[in-house]
């Protein structure tokens, strides 16, 4: 009867030593995959672009690949919203005696203006921080791409034919070029979950005027244009696709 006790005792004491023992709990975050960035931001410019626009809003919408080494590389795009334009004079000798817009009929044109444009740019950067129980990490990325922005006008269509048609692109100071950005993000990264980030925006644009002729200059704007905006952003974060987090906890028998 002892034998037997000693038996079970040495297979239980074996079966109990064979069993995967659960390593550390990863971070939230660790492990590589994909991620949508949805979100919301407002801007003020400088340079040359504030002399035509002061300000404008846009909904960022970025895709990004992280690696298992926080390194990340991504895709942006901002499309520009603005409803305040700064420019003084648009129209050059087209203007009436009152200073006005002037339609078929004689009657001042009511005309409403708007910053349109966009940018889309190729990023890469990297996370710091995102160790367990302490979900936020920070993210440096640095880009570069495309921007374009242009005035857009809006008014009674066919009463003022001297806007309208190929006439347009003599007015709307269609300028694009080159663009530089610089993102400081904060991460709330849970790839389980749909998480948040905060982000200050830096960009500069080395653009140029692409309308052959502008009626406010009498000629075309041949000269290089630095853009400025800078500004804030936030919005979520959705994973796409993920690397399970059972393959970054290794198991290991004791």
């Amino acid at each position: 009867m002892r034998l037997i006790l000693v038996v079970a005792l040495i297979i239980f004491s074996g079966t109990l030593r064979a069993q995967p023992v659960q390593g550390p709990a990863p971070a939230p975050g660790s492990g590589s995959f994909l991620l949508l960035r949805v979100g919301g931001g407002f801007y003020l410019t400088g340079a040359d672009l504030a002399k035509g626009f002061p300000q404008f809003a846009s909904l960022p919408v970025g895709l990004y690949y992280k690696s298992g080494s926080n390194i990340t590389v991504g895709i942006n795009h901002m499309p520009f919203w603005g409803n305040k334009v700064k420019y003084s004079n648009l129209f050059g000798d087209v203007l009436g005696p009152s200073g006005e817009i002037l339609d078929q009929n004689g009657f001042p044109t009511i005309i409403r203006y708007y910053m349109r444009g966009n940018a889309t740019t190729l990023t890469a950067g990297k996370l710091f921080g995102g160790k367990p129980g302490k979900p936020g990490q920070f993210e440096v990325a640095l880009g570069a791409g495309f921007m374009q922005h242009y005035v857009k006008m809006q008014f009674d269509a066919g009463r003022t034919p001297q806007l309208e048609g190929q006439y347009t692109k003599g007015y709307d100071r269609l300028t694009n070029g080159l663009q530089l950005v610089q993102h400081f993000r904060w991460h709330y990264l849970n790839p389980e979950t749909i998480s948040l980030f905060a982000s200050l925006d830096v960009a500069q644009g080395f653009t140029k005027n692409r309308r052959s002729w502008n009626f406010s200059d009498y000629g075309p704007d041949n000269s290089l244009h630095f853009d400025f905006y800078t500004g804030i952003s936030a919005g979520i974060i959705i994973p796409l696709s993920l690397k399970s987090q059972a393959q970054d906890n290794p198991k290991y028998f004791d």
